[in-house]
């Protein structure tokens, strides 16, 4: 009897957790938007919504947001799916999107442009 209630209570507290951390990861309305490599707006784009991520004309992805994580200090998307490194930083006092294909401080990141 004990256990189904503690068995319960640990249940309770994951459904709890998982709807407070859906909503704090939530991407910032201010990075949400078309952005684009190097500004070029007519090429291929990188759509961000409140819980997605649509890569160039790709299916849209579940995102995170988590916020002063990159090495730079910006907040960073990351894809929820596990094996994913890619991730976009977003610099709010530049209103850009830091591209790091390989993940932080692998390879060379690319700078997007919001397009408007």
């Amino acid at each position: 009897m004990q256990r189904s209630f503690i068995a319960a209570g640990l249940l309770g507290l994951a459904f709890v957790s998982n709807a407070a951390f859906a909503e704090d990861a939530k991407i910032p309305h201010a990075a949400q938007g078309v952005w684009a490599e190097g500004g070029k707006c007519h090429g291929s784009t990188v759509t961000i919504t409140a819980n997605t991520l649509r890569y160039k004309g790709g299916k849209p992805e579940a995102v995170y947001f988590a916020p002063k994580e990159s090495p730079r200090g910006y907040g960073a998307i990351h894809y929820v799916q596990e094996g994913n490194v890619d991730n976009f930083e977003y610099a709010a006092d530049k209103d850009q999107m830091i591209y790091n294909p390989e993940g932080f401080g692998m390879g060379k990141s690319v700078l997007y442009t919001r397009c408007r």
